[in-house]
């Protein structure tokens, strides 16, 4: 089509959506709207774009109209500042109500170019609208990601994303021969696109994250059936798995809930067995899921908290028991700063019993003289500390200004270091040691300080020194009474 037929095409009231359309893309392709000075040019163009707004308002063909409002957008996104707000003045009152099922439009530019649209108002019905074309999506890209990253923004939180993406889904059943294969692929490639939005977004999680992407892929296959093509299942499984990552890992507060991972639990029994297949690419999500699982066990591990349901993560992320209790027996080895019942917990897989988990107290209780021996220790060193530091300058300024009491103070002196030197070897012999010295740095850990204010750090200075017995290699064992940091 020529250059002259394609603006007679174009401008003609009489010609139909389908060739007005093959004349707006030979136009725009031969870049003819970018044209300037040629009046009779410009006049067909007008004529041509207020023929399609127009029936982007009053064409009374459902398919037709949506067509209409999706060859505006192509049009404004050509059109200079000027042009753009045009269109968007009046395409305004095409996009008062819903618009037609997008399925309607056969291509997926079109179907690009109708999200745009959606984009463009903040009217009611705009979301679940999106969420209902993205269910039904097969193949257009542009346009999935154009809405879903919409979606995120519109709603308040993740959670209400998700909720609402599972309820288009669950509504859907596609007219395919293996619906449940069709649901799979269209699932898949709507949480490729949603974990990016997840990463790109700020928004906050919201409530249960972790359960509305479990009812996200149950519903979606509850009137289909379950996909039956392995490598729907793989894809599906793996871009599930990296939703979950992504999501753990840029809302941190995510990590140690363990409902976040059942989601994947559903995903396993999708395959024969019950048990992952050795797809390269699915293996390498898992073990990044594996990952951020072990950092949340150290996490509430520091604070004394072993969270079994989160262990179990590891069987369900791993083929194989035997992996996943080397897993965590090896956290157990390489975290010695952990408190001893959870490092025996990551080391057998059995939470400790209440008796077990409160031994440390009941050891307490049961040995006042080494609880009462370490604070005396503490003590003493602080005692000492500010002795050395005085002793000298007031032994002197006595001899000079009252030497009657000099020798009273040196006898004092001699007697504190006295009882210094006894707590001293007392502590030794219980094996008793201060951890920490106040005014230094440190590592947090909560097996041997306590928090003062409500933000932990990684390093904090000790305020007050932990009381600690050392073991016979000279290493630190059990903690007698904690210490303080800041």
């Amino acid at each position: 089509m020529s250059v002259d037929v394609a603006l007679r095409v174009f401008s003609a009231p009489d010609s139909s959506p389908e060739d007005r359309q093959v004349a707006l893309s030979v136009l725009m392709e031969r870049k003819v709207l970018a044209k300037k000075g040629d009046e009779d040019l410009a006049k067909a163009v007008r004529a041509g774009r207020d023929q399609l707004l127009r029936a982007a308002v009053e064409e009374h063909r459902p398919g037709y109209r949506l067509l209409a409002i999706a060859e505006a957008m192509r049009m404004r996104q050509v059109a200079d500042k000027d042009g753009k707000r045009d269109i968007e003045r009046a395409l305004a009152p095409a996009l008062v109500d819903e618009l037609p099922e997008m399925s309607l439009l056969t291509r997926a530019d079109d179907r690009a170019n109708a999200a745009r649209a959606c984009l463009l108002v903040r009217q009611p019905w705009v979301a679940g609208y999106m969420a209902a074309a993205v269910a039904d999506e097969d193949s257009g890209e542009i346009g999935r990601e154009l809405m879903i990253v919409d979606l995120v923004e519109r709603l308040p939180t993740l959670s209400a994303t998700v909720h609402l993406l599972a309820s288009a889904f669950e509504r859907r059943l596609p007219s395919t021969e293996v619906p449940g294969d069709t649901v799979g692929r269209r699932l898949t490639r709507t949480l490729t696109k949603l974990r990016l939005a997840i990463v790109q977004s700020e928004r906050e999680p919201g409530e249960d994250l972790g359960r509305a992407l479990t009812g996200l892929v149950i519903d979606a296959f509850s009137r289909s059936g379950k996909p039956q093509e392995d490598k729907v299942k793989s894809e599906l499984s793996r871009e599930l798995v990296l939703t979950v990552h992504d999501a753990v890992r840029t809302r941190f507060s995510l990590v140690t809930d363990p409902t976040m991972y059942e989601a994947v639990r559903y995903c396993r029994r999708l395959f024969a067995g019950g048990n992952w297949p050795g797809d390269p690419k699915l293996e390498d999500a898992l073990s990044r899921l594996i990952a951020d699982v072990s950092e949340a066990l150290l996490l509430l591990g520091r604070q004394g908290a072993p969270n079994q349901d989160l262990r179990a993560q590891l069987d369900v992320l791993c083929n194989y028991p035997e992996r996943a209790r080397g897993i965590s027996r090896e956290l157990a080895a390489r975290h010695q700063e952990l408190p001893e019942q959870v490092r025996e917990w990551l080391d057998t897989g059995r939470m400790p019993s209440a008796e077990k988990a409160s031994e440390a107290a009941i050891e307490l209780a049961a040995s006042n003289a080494d609880a009462s021996i370490g604070l005396a220790l503490r003590a003493v060193r602080e005692m000492q500390d500010a002795l050395e530091s005085v002793q000298e300058r007031l032994i002197a300024s006595l001899e000079m200004y009252d030497p009657i009491l000099a020798p009273s103070v040196e006898q004092f002196a001699s007697s504190a270091k006295a009882g210094f030197a006894q707590v001293t070897q007392a502590a030794k012999l219980r094996r008793l040691e201060l951890y920490g010295t106040p005014g230094e740095e440190v590592d947090f850990s909560a097996k041997f300080f306590d928090l003062v204010g409500q933000h932990p750090r990684q390093r904090m200075v000790v305020t007050v020194p932990a009381i600690v017995r050392t073991r016979a290699d000279g290493g630190v064992g059990d903690v007698i009474l904690k210490g303080r940091v800041e």
